[in-house]
């Protein structure tokens, strides 16, 4: 009897490892299809085949959930942002592979598109809540500061430009399409977020961007 305890628990460990990923991942889902007002806990429930008392043992509230999504999600974002050497590039082709890796992300993961925009209704007030991006973030953009100062030092960059600003309009660029194309296509009678036009945007926003900050 003493050696079956310790398979038990280990059983228990995984099986609440294994009902948490299901209730973050069915919850990423429908947040990101109703955005935090509308997102039903019954419909998560289903979705991740627990029982609605099961979510409620691990989160008190709906926005308590909605917080975990949102530090599950930037966390491994930033996570990958974070692998490339970008060190070992030379400063434009750095910021061009960052650039490239920020636009992936929304490739690979479709529902950050959504999220993101629930969080601009409601002004990033979520964002503060995610510890490990407020951790590894300000570590990745002054490494990419560096870089982008030495770019600078050597002549390739514009003086003038400040590196907080280039980046946040850069990755403006590089995410418009996603979170924002269908609205521009009903001004511009092209659609850049449709699958077949992903390649052409990922090129053409980078390039775009280092146009303006290239001498």
């Amino acid at each position: 009897m003493d050696d079956v305890a310790p398979i038990d628990r280990r059983t228990r460990r995984k099986s609440k490892k294994e009902g948490l990923k299901h209730i973050l991942t069915a919850a990423t889902n429908e947040f990101c299809r109703a955005g935090l007002a509308g997102a039903k806990l019954d419909v998560i429930a289903m979705e991740a085949g627990v029982s609605k008392q099961l979510i409620h043992h691990y989160f008190r509230t709906k926005a308590e959930l909605y917080a975990a999504v949102m530090e599950e999600v930037s966390a491994q974002a930033i996570q990958q942002l974070s692998i490339p050497d970008y060190e070992s590039l030379g400063p434009e082709d750095a910021i061009r592979v960052f650039l490239g890796g920020v636009f992936d992300l929304f490739v690979r993961w479709p529902f950050l598109s959504g999220l993101f925009n629930d969080q601009s209704l409601y002004g990033g007030e979520h964002i503060p809540e995610c510890r490990e991006l407020k951790r590894r973030s300000p570590q990745l953009m002054a490494r990419l500061s560096t870089i982008f100062r030495a770019g600078q030092s050597a002549g390739t960059f514009r003086k003038e430009l400040e590196p907080d600003a280039v980046f946040a309009v850069a990755i403006m660029a590089m995410i418009g399409n996603f979170t924002g194309g269908k609205i521009i296509a009903g001004f511009i009678p092209a659609d850049f977020s449709a699958p077949e036009r992903l390649g052409f945007w990922r090129t053409f926003a980078a390039d775009f961007a280092l146009s303006a900050i290239v001498r």
